[in-house]
């Protein structure tokens, strides 16, 4: 089942889309032969290096998230990390909920 982009809301074009993508005075092919995406979409609002120049951070940029509607998941393994402390460490409550109804008894 295919991901479909453009049929989502989040990533529809934004108006600076349409804006020029090469920089004035380059010719109608660049000095590199490489130009950006014709359209911007707001999905790039999740990505931290969306606004930074491609080549300021080498290739630290081009590591891209695979298609999934889930964006941000913890691992199990760190899920594990936080789980076991609160079940090894959490407070026996049976103690205080087998004998409630000594508890709640009040004398007139």
């Amino acid at each position: 089942m295919p991901f479909m982009w453009r049929q989502r809301a989040y990533c529809a074009p934004v108006p600076s889309a349409f804006g020029a993508q090469q920089p004035a005075g380059s010719g109608s092919c660049g000095a590199a032969g490489v130009r950006g995406p014709l359209l911007r979409s707001n999905s790039e609002c999740l990505s931290v290096f969306s606004e930074i120049p491609d080549g300021l951070l080498g290739h630290t940029t081009s590591v891209t998230m695979g298609n999934s509607d889930i964006f941000f998941m913890p691992k199990p393994s760190n899920l594990l990390k936080i789980a076991l402390p609160v079940l090894v460490f959490m407070p026996n409550l049976t103690i205080f909920t087998r004998a409630w109804p000594f508890f709640a008894h009040t004398s007139a």
